[in-house]
């Protein structure tokens, strides 16, 4: 039963439980564990990140994602690469197998979106976009008070 003194939050809090369980169920098929996938879709967008700019762009600590990045590494999924210009820099990116992954990655999850939204009509999934996006654009304005890294 929902609490109606904050209605939005606990439906957030709801639907985000549960939507994460099926997806990490999903993904759980694959040998995935949860914090992966975020890194894995933004490398096979844009490859050659340095840690940093990986953690900025998943609103992870840079900690968690060096944890991360090691596993993903020994699991043959990423490769660093060393800047020839400044040999204290280095770039992560994917290898094949890491690419392969992130593909079969997006694949699920446009298949759990698609189940998810199955009775929403193409007005009502946009308007949804919409109104989520407008909440995180109001959410990044408040952030700087809530720093989580």
């Amino acid at each position: 039963m929902l609490n109606y003194d904050t209605p939005i939050l606990n439906i957030f809090f709801k639907t985000s439980k549960k939507v994460f369980k099926i997806l990490f169920s999903e993904l759980e098929d694959i040998k995935l564990h949860p914090g992966q996938p975020p890194i894995l879709l933004l490398l096979l967008n844009q490859n050659n990140l340095t840690q940093i700019d990986i953690a900025n762009k998943v609103c992870v600590k840079p900690s968690t994602i060096a944890i991360m990045l090691r596993k993903m590494e020994k699991n043959g999924l990423i490769e660093k690469k060393i800047d020839k210009k400044d040999r204290r820099v280095f770039y992560i990116c994917l290898t094949e197998k890491g690419k392969l992954l992130a593909e079969k990655t997006k694949q699920i999850m446009k298949e759990v979106e698609s189940k998810i939204t199955y009775q929403l009509k193409d007005d009502e999934k946009n308007n949804l976009i919409e109104i989520l996006s407008k909440i995180l654009i109001q959410i990044d304005k408040i952030k700087d008070r809530y720093k989580s890294n």
